[in-house]
């Protein structure tokens, strides 16, 4: 086996390689978008990633071909710190020997980002039990799960509890938007997530959900109670572009969804996101995306009765930053 750094010259093979697994995918997940398996769009998408900043990856050769491969890119925010990121597509496989290539192709990648200084590393991986058998092999957890959903037909709507309605948002609403913008980043404090927010990620994100009452791009409901907004839901077309795998025009995604602590329980949200998937389908998406964090019971529970199926997971492996001085430059 012979380790080199993913460079340009390497993208078509690997384009290929990439075309071949995601051939697989998606006879195992057949809603995921047919632009997957095709050439011109997973080779935009290595070209993209591999032109991103700080974008650092290795490829594995055998007999002078190309077999694997491994392609993320540094960022750093908040909740992250100072990362590598690896989205799907990100990794390309063998069929055989998962186990062994992975372990030693992430070895050699992993290397060039301990050498800069990069000690969390994220892994977006299909959800395949051999390669999560390797990655958990490699000291990685699971953090977050991605999930789709069809949208042939609308669902029944359950009825709503007393003294509650559902609309669409309004310029008005921004400043309540704003105060509320709080309700998913404190719930990821709960047990047993126990993800801190810091300050710095609400100081972010507070005003963006101020903006959803006069974005065009979007389309948020709220649930209310009189002029109080008691839960919000929100729906965007996925990214599209080069640089985005699954993005295509026919797929939403359920970006983001929060009820009042105080009125939940009471079917206000099965209400409010189920009304929310039905204009989903008005507007004639053909899919619907999401994601939650796997430490979260209820949203690792509660997703699946809307028909959200897992097809990918982030991985993540936290190196002990007491290695640092260890560390051959």
């Amino acid at each position: 086996m012979e380790f080199i750094p993913f460079s340009e010259q390497h993208v078509t093979a690997a384009a290929h390689l990439l075309v071949h697994q995601n051939e697989n995918l998606l006879r195992r997940f057949p809603l995921l978008p047919e632009r997957i398996t095709e050439l011109g769009a997973t080779r935009e998408f290595l070209t993209a990633l591999l032109q991103k900043p700080d974008s650092h990856g290795m490829v594995l050769e055998k007999n002078s071909k190309l077999t694997a491969y491994m392609l993320g890119s540094y960022n750093e925010n908040p909740f992250f710190g100072r990362h590598c990121w690896v989205p799907l597509g990100g990794i390309a496989l063998p069929r055989n020997n998962i186990q062994h290539v992975f372990r030693n192709l992430y070895a050699a990648t992993g290397t060039q980002w301990m050498r800069d200084g990069v000690l969390n590393h994220y892994l977006v991986c299909p959800d395949m039990p051999a390669w999560q058998q390797a990655a958990f092999s490699l000291s990685f957890g699971r953090e977050q799960a991605y999930a789709i959903t069809s949208l042939q037909k609308p669902l029944e709507e359950p009825a709503l509890p007393a003294g509650i309605k559902i609309r669409l948002v309004v310029p008005e609403d921004a400043n309540q938007l704003f105060d509320i913008g709080h309700w998913i980043a404190t719930h990821l404090n709960k047990e047993p997530v126990w993800e801190p927010v810091p300050q710095q990620h609400l100081d972010a994100i507070l005003p963006e959900y101020a903006k959803l009452a006069n974005d065009d791009t979007s389309t948020t409901m709220v649930a209310v109670e009189g002029e109080k907004i008691v839960g919000y839901v929100v729906l965007y077309t996925v990214d599209v572009g080069p640089g985005h795998l699954l993005g295509v025009p026919s797929a939403g995604e359920f970006a983001a969804a929060a009820i009042d602590p105080a009125y939940r329980k009471r079917g206000v949200g099965r209400a409010l996101f189920t009304r929310l998937i039905n204009e989903a389908c008005q507007q004639k998406y053909k899919t619907l995306f999401t994601d939650w964090r796997t430490t979260n019971l209820v949203a690792a529970s509660y997703w699946p009765t809307f028909g959200f199926e897992t097809f990918a997971y982030r991985l993540l492996r936290r190196v002990n930053p007491r290695y640092q001085p260890f560390i051959e430059k």
